[in-house]
């Protein structure tokens, strides 16, 4: 896919020319895009992925509970 250079602008101020989809910013080091729907794709899929964490960390709690503490306690 061939994508014509563009002159994006930073959230800091800083513009950049972006050839491909998507590029870091030296200034502030946040991704900056070249289609705005993959900035909104981007902001999803980190959600998705705090919420992942969020729930892996839960379960190994509720885990360690049921099967370390409860027994554990009944001695």
């Amino acid at each position: 896919m061939n994508i014509t250079p563009k002159t994006v602008r930073c959230d800091c101020g800083q513009e950049l020319m972006l050839e491909r989809s998507s590029k870091w910013c030296n200034k502030c080091g946040k991704r900056v895009f070249y289609y705005e729907k993959d900035k909104q794709g981007a902001k999803i899929n980190s959600y998705y992925m705090y919420i992942m964490v969020f729930g892996v960390i839960t379960f190994l709690t509720y885990i360690f509970v049921e099967l370390i503490l409860v027994p554990m306690s009944i001695i």
